[in-house]
């Protein structure tokens, strides 16, 4: 309850994020990627927040975004941050890292792939939400029945 004013206020959410994405970038500069990760996953939580608690331009939380920061290869990561600080901190990791080849992340939970990472350019999408995204036909139909009631 010492922060309550915080969760009600887009300025002050807002510095939270600002927060995060200082201090991940500086992780990333470290080549600490797995605290990058974290704050990456803080930044965009609070950033949901914003869109739908506050401004309520999003109905609903992503979570698929989340599980995505989280789990971001170097390439994406670096992205997210660059695209977000105020400064051309990034741009020289952003030289070194942009050859590395995009994961992404396939929500069946039986996917046959470790931990469901897959090339991000073999992803497609679910066609009915275009929210969550698997590796192949067969792990999207494998899925369906978890998957259905978000859909």
């Amino acid at each position: 309850e010492e922060f309550v004013d915080v969760w009600t206020d887009s300025s002050k959410l807002k510095s939270v994020v600002l927060f995060f994405l200082s201090v991940g970038a500086q992780h990333i500069l470290d080549d600490d990627y797995v605290r990058a990760r974290d704050c990456a996953t803080f930044a965009r939580y609070f950033e949901q927040c914003i869109e739908v608690e506050l401004h309520q331009t999003q109905s609903l939380f992503h979570l698929p975004k989340l599980i995505a920061a989280q789990y971001a290869d170097v390439h994406t990561l670096v992205k997210f941050f660059r695209k977000r600080v105020f400064c051309s901190c990034l741009d020289a990791k952003y030289e070194e890292v942009k050859h590395i080849t995009k994961i992404g992340f396939c929500f069946n939970q039986e996917c046959p792939f470790p931990n469901g990472c897959v090339e991000r350019s073999k992803t497609m999408y679910c066609s009915g939400c275009r929210s969550v995204t698997y590796c192949s036909r067969e792990c999207q139909k494998a899925s369906w029945t978890a998957h259905k009631e978000i859909c």
